[in-house]
């Protein structure tokens, strides 16, 4: 049976909060205005040399210890995860290509039963966070679409104050779905996703998307990517902006089918490495292309319209760790 991810405004702040990336976990024990411990997460990208069992336990670990006796905790995971049992179907960052389930909560439960765990995905705890911002009298669905390493998607019913998510536990899981591309362009057709299949969105559109693509085109990035393409953006460089252009087009294609199917999606927040390393350039190609028309169903989107519904996020402005406390307080805990 399908269930939902509560949202509100929590009455109290959680004894621990946690936000685990694949680089680095922030810890934050005593509410808001309580110090972020940051430590180094023990995960494939800072240990490669180290197993999966050996990694999954040192989170279990590094976790129990920092929650307090008989805490209430609140983590953000970056993973693919089950939000009605806790398990974790799979996180690349963290693990590798280890795709066998890993009941996460269960284990933390048994290693430390006195604390009540509560586990959300690190892109449902950024909602949670972001809707608390930019939800409006009358919001009736809100998203939130964070474009990085990886790319997903959670959209929130405020009317009934969920997350709804499938069987599986999972919603939004975009960026491992096949892109929507127009036409055929050799220089992005064919590229590996970080899942081992080809022509996802994110294989194209991601941060490692972008990068396989400006390959493709034979662009001289210098030092590195993140470096070369926003001063070659600013400077109206030809290449840098074709490559813009192209690993923008499947997220367009995306909104739109998004707002076909999702009419009452009031308001989208976008986020994410590429979105707010790129900034201006990354929303002002965004906006151009979905104010194209494509069809009489698609008849293009003025920039009233899209000003009223899409929100650009700059760095620092959601925050899942914050987002993770907020949940953490009002959805049930995970059914054993």
């Amino acid at each position: 049976m399908s269930g939902p991810v509560g949202l509100g405004t929590p009455p109290a702040a959680a004894a621990l909060a946690a936000d685990v990336g694949g680089t680095w976990t922030r810890l934050r024990a005593g509410g808001a205005g309580a110090p972020v411990e940051r430590l180094r997460s023990p995960s494939r990208l800072n240990h490669p040399d180290r197993s999966v069992a050996e990694l999954r336990e040192e989170m279990a670990d590094l976790l129990c210890r920092a929650a307090p006796p008989g805490a209430r905790a609140a983590l953000s995971f970056g993973a693919a995860l089950d939000h009605l049992t806790g398990t974790v179907h799979g996180s690349a960052p963290l693990w590798g290509a280890e795709s066998a389930p890993y009941d996460l909560h269960a284990d933390l439960h048994r290693r430390r039963p006195d604390v009540t765990w509560n586990l959300v995905n690190d892109v449902t705890a950024a909602l949670a966070d972001f809707a608390a911002g930019h939800a409006r009298p009358g919001t009736r669905r809100i998203g939130y679409l964070t474009i990085s390493s990886g790319i997903a998607l959670r959209i929130a019913d405020l009317r009934r104050n969920q997350i709804p998510v499938d069987d599986r536990g999972l919603q939004g899981e975009i960026g491992h779905l096949p892109a929507m591309v127009t036409g055929f362009v050799p220089e992005r057709s064919g590229l590996p996703c970080a899942c081992g299949a080809p022509d996802h969105l994110a294989s194209i559109a991601s941060g490692p998307g972008i990068a396989r693509v400006a390959a493709r085109l034979g662009l001289d990035a210098g030092p590195g990517l993140t470096t070369w393409l926003p001063g070659a953006l600013a400077a109206r460089d030809p290449g840098a902006r074709r490559l813009l252009a192209l690993c923008v087009e499947p997220v367009a294609h995306m909104l739109r089918t998004l707002w076909c199917l999702d009419p009452h999606l009031d308001v989208l927040g976008l986020g994410g490495g590429v979105v707010e390393g790129l900034g201006t350039p990354y929303a002002d190609e965004l906006r151009r292309q979905l104010r194209t028309a494509t069809s009489y169903a698609d008849q293009g989107r003025d920039p009233a319209w899209l000003a009223d519904r899409l929100v650009f996020c700059g760095p620092g402005t959601v925050d899942a760790l914050r987002g993770a406390e907020r949940i953490g307080h009002w959805q049930p805990e995970f059914v054993q």
